[in-house]
């Protein structure tokens, strides 16, 4: 709602994107601009203006569309979405976001999130791996030996505690929502971590950040408050030694 506030006015066009229950669209109406446009492919769109109307947010225009079928007459100012799923990615939405950026976003326009992040951490709590490990202890005395591997070859979401994991964490990369295009989303992401001590690591986990306008920003790490995005964690088959001497 800060981010909102913040930056739109009056003379301001806004597009939500993915709306949802429209809670963005009524910041931006609350925000006086002078047009919001709510644009969701699901029919929840129409509990969405039921809201609008029954918080007397009568300004909304709101379209059972997708960024394909969208039809504007008129470029937006400011295009606001709440598209990040878990690890960023989860739920697929960065590349119609910014086709509908490319269509509909006037010349010099703002983006909401402006920039988002995407980070690695090293999984050191032992109770990760009993949990990962549950079906090789035969429980209930059957023998699960056939399956027993498959927690290790799945990825899963988590809510980590801050010492579940290291404290050096990756930063693999950041995305400019004004500037990053469908041709250069990158597909593969790398950094690098000094571990912050010796310790044996049981997995991987995944999270981004996001920066939603200048000083307005938040994580979804184990080391952030929590919000309802997860962790993603990435089992190894076997856990490995890490060690400060040695960067990964």
């Amino acid at each position: 709602q800060k981010s909102i506030g913040d930056i739109v006015t009056s003379q301001h066009a806004v597009l939500d994107f993915g709306c949802g229950t429209g809670v963005l669209a009524m910041f931006a109406a609350r925000a006086d601009a002078r047009k919001v446009i709510a644009v969701d492919r699901s029919p929840f769109i129409k509990t969405a203006q039921e809201i609008a109307a029954k918080n007397n947010l009568d300004t909304i225009d709101f379209y059972h569309a997708d960024h394909q079928s969208l039809q504007l007459d008129e470029d937006v100012d400011v295009i606001v979405s709440e598209w990040m799923g878990h690890c960023l990615f989860y739920e697929a939405m960065l590349e119609p976001l910014l086709a509908l950026r490319d269509r509909y976003l006037a010349p010099g326009g703002v983006m909401i999130p402006a920039q988002v992040s995407l980070h690695a951490g090293l999984v050191c709590d032992e109770d990760i791996l009993d949990d990962l490990s549950f079906l090789k202890s035969q429980p209930y005395d059957i023998d699960f030996s056939p399956i027993a591997d498959v927690p290790f070859q799945q990825t899963d979401l988590v809510a980590l505690e801050p010492d579940s994991i290291l404290n050096s964490t990756a930063h693999l990369g950041s995305l400019d929502m004004h500037t990053i295009s469908t041709v250069d989303t990158p597909r593969v992401f790398t950094g690098t971590i000094i571990p912050s001590r010796k310790a044996e690591i049981f997995a991987l986990c995944g999270w981004f950040s996001t920066l939603l306008s200048p000083g307005v920003m938040f994580g979804t790490g184990p080391n952030d408050l929590p919000t309802h995005w997860d962790q993603i964690l990435f089992p190894l088959p076997e856990p490995f030694a890490v060690d400060p001497s040695r960067e990964l």
